[in-house]
């Protein structure tokens, strides 16, 4: 059922997810109630949003997934946000015609693509999950409003583009502390329109 609150799975997840780093990574569906209203909390009644189904779902270390038709339209069915604190929830769709257990299934594929480029790279079978899902919503496609929303959250997967990603080295990993600041310079090509 819907359930808009962090409750005691989320928490658990959350923590599985933190003690495990950096490989694993929970891809989850954000369910097939998308033309539901949840039932109580701060969006009780509020048919269309916030109607995530399995508390859980609304963990922040893990990735929830939105289903989407052969045309990057948003199927009625799939659950949207925002988590129960106003995150955006899900944080990314996926071709799922069946539902989003099914877009959920595409995503796990694509991180388990992700992993197995990685490895051959640079020799290291654990790529940080954070890493991984960073990638995954930069390269995303944009679609139903501009910018995140609580609809499609960061955009459509495109693995091609996270592979690449991965492939041209277009990432960092790094640290800053408390109070501390950290300088790199990133040089753009010359016909660049975007940055993530």
């Amino acid at each position: 059922g819907i359930e808009n609150y962090y409750g005691i799975e989320t928490q658990s997840y959350d923590q599985t997810t933190h003690l495990n780093e950096p490989e694993l990574l929970h891809v989850f569906s954000s369910g097939n109630s998308g033309d539901k209203a949840p039932p109580d909390g701060i969006y009780a009644g509020l048919t269309g949003y916030a109607n995530l189904t399995g508390q859980f779902k609304q963990s922040k270390n893990t990735i929830c997934v939105g289903a989407v038709d052969s045309l990057d339209q948003v199927i009625a069915i799939s659950s949207r946000g925002p988590a129960y604190d106003g995150r955006i929830k899900p944080e990314i769709v996926a071709f799922g015609q069946g539902g989003t257990s099914e877009a959920a299934a595409m995503v796990s594929g694509v991180v388990a693509i992700l992993q197995r480029v990685y490895l051959e790279l640079f020799q290291d079978p654990d790529p940080p999950a954070e890493l991984i899902k960073a990638i995954l919503i930069n390269t995303a496609k944009d679609i139903e409003k501009p910018g995140p929303d609580y609809i499609s959250g960061f955009g459509s997967v495109r693995a091609y583009e996270a592979v690449r990603t991965i492939e041209e080295r277009w990432f960092r990993l790094d640290s800053v502390g408390a109070a501390d600041t950290n300088e790199f310079v990133i040089t753009l090509p010359g016909n660049s329109t975007n940055l993530k």
